[in-house]
């Protein structure tokens, strides 16, 4: 998603390929113009060449990947990458070794017609292409003859046997940062919406909903649902990307449950909760799962920072539970998000944010991770406000 995605993914593919046909004579992997390469005379290659690029309609008029409702921000740019593989061979028999080249090459995006985030993290530059929501998916491209008579024209070289893919999708994010608005404090009368209530009785225990929705490290959650009392309950979430973590858990009276939202392997971010019931003939039972985010606990605030000779200020915050490899950590300074910068290893619970402020003047902050924000609103303030130690005072 940075400047550096297409070259990421240019990358990517030829290492793909040369692990596919470096056993073939030794052939190598080249990206440069058809006419340059046939000037070489390789003895065995196969160029990759980014030939064409084009812009996604679909993906154009779509919200940039992560925002929240009530957030703006401009389209990531949708890129289509369109590739023609050649094979070139010298010498003896050299028809028969490219056909060789081509058909392991073939063969090897047939097999690994997906770039994992794996293949994307191989490339020097930093970027997060692997971290977009959509996967960069290679598929083959049926060209006609008049659209190769054009292409090896444009070429200026002598035609020879190829095949053309395309590498789809590639988003850039827009250099504009997006508007992250602070979290209306009260709506309506008494903050009061509708509220509904079942009275049906189900055959299957059910979850239905956690308390709080948003929890921080070390809180009790309370979970409500229908015959959560049919055996010993166990609380268990579930990230797509960390794992399974039980919480300790408490059966309480009218089948409510309580967990502590504790122990090893916990991270910022939305997991998936359901309740295992383990009666007493040994027999389980699982409800369905309901979304939880956690959310993180920033630490070191308020704080007061001064302007360096650029006019930027470094703001140094602290996270609990710690940020794993991985994630995407921002501070919302305001409505402006602000990228944490890099960190080596797997965690990191000290999080460091370089930017340059609007304004002099007191700024409400919020830490998100993976798009889950730490709390801003003071309960406890009456009428409804912010708490007052999430904030950075720059002068």
């Amino acid at each position: 998603m940075s400047d550096s995605a297409v070259a990421a993914v240019t990358h990517a593919l030829t290492v793909v390929l040369q692990s596919a046909i470096g056993k073939i004579n030794g052939a190598t992997v080249t990206m440069s113009p058809p006419d340059e390469v046939a000037a070489d005379r390789p003895a065995a290659a196969l160029n990759v060449f980014l030939y064409r690029t084009a812009v996604d309609g679909s993906w154009r008029t779509m919200d940039p990947p992560g925002t929240r409702p009530g957030e703006t921000g401009r389209p990531a740019l949708p890129l289509v990458l369109h590739y023609l593989l050649t094979p070139y061979t010298s010498g003896d028999a050299r028809d028969a070794l490219a056909h060789r080249i081509l058909g392991a090459a073939m063969a090897a995006l047939h097999d690994h017609c997906e770039l994992r985030p794996a293949d994307l993290d191989h490339f020097p530059a930093p970027g997060d292409l692997q971290r977009q929501p959509e996967p960069v998916r290679v598929t083959p491209v049926n060209l006609t003859v008049d659209d190769i008579s054009k292409l090896w024209s444009a070429f200026q070289s002598q035609y020879r046997m190829s095949v053309a893919y395309e590498a789809r999708i590639v988003l850039l994010e827009s250099a504009k940062p997006p508007r992250t608005p602070l979290p209306v404090l009260r709506r309506g009368t008494d903050d009061r919406g509708a509220e509904t209530a079942a009275d049906t009785a189900v055959p299957e225990p059910v979850l239905s909903t956690v308390t709080p929705p948003a929890a921080q490290a070390g809180a009790t959650l309370v979970l409500h649902g229908s015959r959560l009392d049919d055996g010993v309950p166990a609380v268990h979430l579930t990230h797509p990307l960390f794992g399974s973590v039980i919480l300790p858990t408490q059966a309480k009276n009218g089948g409510e449950v309580h967990a502590t939202l504790t122990g090893p392997g916990i991270a910022a971010g939305t997991w998936s909760a359901v309740v295992v019931l383990t009666a007493d003939d040994g027999t389980r039972l699982v409800t369905g799962p309901v979304p939880l985010a956690i959310a993180p606990r920033p630490g070191g605030l308020p704080q007061s920072v001064q302007r360096d000779g650029h006019g930027r200020v470094r703001v140094t915050v602290s996270c609990t539970p710690p940020v794993l490899a991985g994630q995407r950590a921002q501070l919302l300074v305001g409505d402006t998000p602000v990228e944490a910068e890099a960190f080596s290893g797997d965690s990191e619970e000290t999080l460091k944010f370089r930017f340059v402020p609007p304004r002099t003047g007191r700024f409400v902050v919020r830490l998100r991770v993976d798009g889950v924000d730490s709390p801003v609103a003071d309960p406890a303030a009456a009428p409804p406000g912010f708490l007052a130690d999430m904030a950075v005072e720059v002068t």
